[in-house]
């Protein structure tokens, strides 16, 4: 059983900052140190003042945050409320609207309805806990989705995007987002009790949310951590593919060797992702001397080792770290720690010029898994090999805050 809740928002006050999508911002873990400080530049009221503080920052975040309220910046809603966030991007034809209910859902060890399916450091975990215990806020919503199987919650997402608009504006990416407030006491509650009959899968803040469990205290709020549920069938919902960029030197007889587990095809390396079905254990691979897609054969399969759970043996990620990175180019798993054998894209153009001008030796094109994949790697408790998920775009920080107060 699910518990979200309502709660008492914090949230800009336009009138105070400006332009509400222009203090917006993404998550601490996207953005690099020029990003953060162009962000910080725009506005005093920038969420990056609190989202990206670190060690000795993080009290001076909480004092920031405490100016806002008292200022009025940022104000309280009075009554306990979900709000409904819809995320515009893409253009033309790729145009989506993602809509998501942010929630208060509470803390619970994973399996007991919140469902993880990727490992977490303990680097990330240690300043994302500092930061909410100071602060004393949810500043960045945690992402995740819902099967909703029988429709109940779309069902009640379509009513509430018929509310009053709170808030609309374009963040500094160029995406569009606007905020509405349901705090009608019959939705509220439909609302709850739908989250109670389903499933919640984490889909991005594994880390925040073991912070979260980390940082409980006497505060009511504590026990409690912001989400923005998405349902599964929602469109918009994307799993984006992470590529691997091999630097270090690359053997000439890769492709011959790789011929021994693989059907190799050559292909054009622009058009790789494309020729990966989504979900499937297929992988493409570019060189200075050429492209290639590889699919596993049978044998292939079978060379897979035993203790590689059934839940994800047949993804891209295990496929190449079992089939390829390991037993071929030497990268195990702790050289994958290191961080300076592999390094890792979204985007496909720069791992082709990486290996261009030969800053990388190789690079491996994966597909996406499937939502499907997800739900059943975690239903197994079981955990994707690193970097094998990367659902776009993010959640904005700053729509709204959970106070733990």
């Amino acid at each position: 059983m699910v518990n979200v809740q309502p709660f008492r928002g914090l949230r800009y006050d336009p009138d105070m900052v400006g332009d509400w999508g222009a203090v917006l911002g993404p998550p601490y873990d996207i953005v690099d140190a020029d990003q953060t400080a162009q962000l910080k530049a725009s506005s005093r009221y920038q969420i990056a003042h609190i989202e990206t503080a670190a060690g000795d920052d993080i009290a001076s975040a909480a004092r920031t945050l405490g100016d806002w309220r008292a200022s009025g910046a940022v104000v309280q809603d009075a009554a306990p409320s979900f709000y409904l966030h819809e995320h515009v991007f893409g253009d033309g034809s790729q145009r989506r609207v993602r809509r998501a209910i942010f929630g208060a859902v509470e803390l619970t060890p994973w399996g007991e309805g919140v469902m993880a399916h990727e490992r977490t450091m303990p680097g990330p975990k240690a300043t994302r806990t500092a930061l909410r215990s100071v602060v004393g806020a949810d500043v960045s919503p945690l992402m995740a989705f819902v099967p909703d199987a029988e429709g109940a919650l779309s069902e009640l997402i379509e009513i509430a995007a018929q509310l009053p608009t709170l808030y609309e504006g374009t963040d500094p990416t160029g995406d569009t987002h606007t905020l509405r407030r349901i705090d009608g006491a019959n939705t509220v509650s439909r609302i709850a009790d739908a989250f109670a009959n389903d499933t919640i899968y984490m889909a991005d803040g594994h880390h925040r949310y073991e912070s979260a469990l980390d940082a409980i205290d006497e505060r009511p709020g504590s026990r409690r951590v912001l989400m923005g549920i998405v349902c599964q069938s929602d469109p918009a919902l994307v799993v984006g593919a992470t590529h691997r960029i091999i630097h270090g030197r690359i053997p000439a007889s890769l492709v011959a060797q790789l011929g021994r587990g693989f059907r190799v095809d050559e292909a054009d390396p622009a058009a790789l992702a494309d020729a990966l079905p989504e979900g499937s254990p297929d992988i493409g691979l570019i060189t200075r001397d050429g492209a290639w897609t590889l699919q596993p054969t049978e044998a292939g399969r079978r060379s897979m080792p035993d203790d590689v759970p059934d839940a994800w043996r047949n993804l891209a990620p295990a496929v190449l770290q079992h089939l390829i990175l390991e037993p071929l180019l030497g990268i195990d798993a702790a050289a994958l720690a290191g961080g300076e054998a592999v390094t890792y894209t979204h985007h496909l153009g720069e791992l082709v010029q990486a290996v261009s001008d030969g800053s990388a030796g190789a690079g491996f094109v994966l597909p996406a898994p499937t939502l499907q994949d997800v739900i059943d790697t975690a239903d197994a408790g079981s955990f994707m090999p690193q970097k094998s998920t990367y659902f776009v775009p993010k959640l904005p920080t700053g729509l709204v805050l959970h106070p733990l107060d």
